[in-house]
């Protein structure tokens, strides 16, 4: 569902302070299957987000699915992560 403009930038500075107070944040696309939901093995993925920072201050991401059948996603390093929160906002 596609928020307002304000909407959206109360979402994502939210989701900003939280992450910098938390040191993590989860973004997961929201479902959007309908009344006949069939997710994993029934084929409806949806993507999964996570940002973390680890080790000294440094930022990873990784992302992954909401597939059972794949192994999980392998962190990456990040240079920024409040970008990904941005280019997410309408998950949030």
């Amino acid at each position: 569902m596609k928020k307002l403009p304000s909407e959206r930038k109360e979402s994502i500075e939210k989701a900003i302070q939280e992450y910098r107070k938390a040191g993590k944040l989860t973004i997961c696309e929201p479902c959007n299957c309908g009344s006949h939901i069939r997710h994993n093995n029934g084929g409806n993925y949806h993507e999964v987000i996570g940002l973390s920072t680890e080790y000294g201050g440094q930022h990873f991401v990784r992302f992954g699915s909401t597939c059972e059948l794949l192994p999980p996603a392998e962190w990456e390093i990040c240079e920024n992560p409040e970008d990904i929160i941005r280019e997410h906002g309408d998950w949030l």
